[in-house]
């Protein structure tokens, strides 16, 4: 099943710019209209689609600059989500009040890759990935190293006691301790941030949208990301920041498309 994030990028991927007037409605129109059929049936896109609230009545700490008090958005669920995930704190959309792992059910409909559900620590669930990549990654690494010194055994026992005690015991504290992804994943704060930007557009009908592509919005390079690189963008988002950027994106990219229609073959009248 397609999450609105792969629909939102299906639209984008259909044209390719400069993009006329024309066009543009038309991708601002596909948009909406993927919005709209998600939210009939997602309460939570249906509160972000409208701009209104969610809030955790249990979280005492609002966050970066009271970051979690504003309203719907996309990059703001997940920040709830992350920091209510080990408490297993209700959550409120709009009027109702969800569960945690609900709205995180609701949450992966528009965001992929998202590992925000509530899992005790000593769940046995919560470690079998990173166990899993843990052994995995000994077991190969212990036959390569037997065939490379010409062993007649296919894993090297040296390798299977270090290396194996070693990963295990790396996989059972980060998974312990590091709560907010799984590194193997593309970071969904990226995804909320692209999804928020096109809400912010959709939501005024403005045909920018159709330039609010990801490649558009900055991204945070590396393996290991931090959110703190998404709060000033979320808050620009918030605040219509990047409207001027996008129109006259748009602009030129009308300008330029004029040009291209224009005849070839057209000359300049002799004085």
């Amino acid at each position: 099943m397609d999450n609105l994030y792969t629909l939102l990028r299906s639209a984008d991927n259909s044209r390719t710019p400069p993009l006329t007037l024309n066009e543009a409605t038309d991708l601002l129109n596909r948009k909406k209209a993927y919005f709209l059929e998600e939210a009939k049936t997602n309460p939570l896109a249906r509160e972000i689609l409208r701009g209104g609230r969610i809030a955790c009545d249990g979280l005492a700490n609002p966050g970066n600059d009271n970051f979690l008090a504003g309203p719907a958005t996309f990059f703001r669920v997940h920040e709830l989500l992350r920091k209510t995930r080990s408490k297993n704190l209700p959550l409120q959309i709009g009027n109702a009040e969800f569960c945690h792992n609900d709205v995180v059910d609701l949450f992966e409909r528009c965001v992929p890759n998202v590992h925000l559900h509530y899992a005790p620590w000593c769940s046995p669930a919560r470690y079998t990935a990173s166990l899993g990549l843990a052994w995995g990654s000994t077991l190969l690494v212990a036959h390569l190293v037997a065939r490379s010194s010409d062993s007649q055994t296919y894993l090297d026992a040296g390798v299977l006691y270090h290396m194996g005690l070693y990963t295990t015991l790396a996989a059972l504290l980060y998974t312990a301790l590091k709560k907010n992804r799984d590194v193997r994943h593309a970071a969904p704060w990226n995804t909320a941030i692209y999804l928020d930007l096109n809400t912010d557009l959709i939501r005024r009908d403005l045909p920018a949208a159709a330039l609010a592509r990801k490649e558009f919005i900055p991204r945070q390079r590396g393996l290991f990301k931090t959110p703190d690189f998404y709060y000033p963008l979320a808050r620009k988002i918030e605040q219509h920041g990047f409207d001027a950027e996008l129109s006259a994106l748009l602009a030129g990219q009308k300008t330029a498309a004029s040009a291209a229609s224009a005849p070839e073959n057209q000359t300049r009248p002799h004085p």
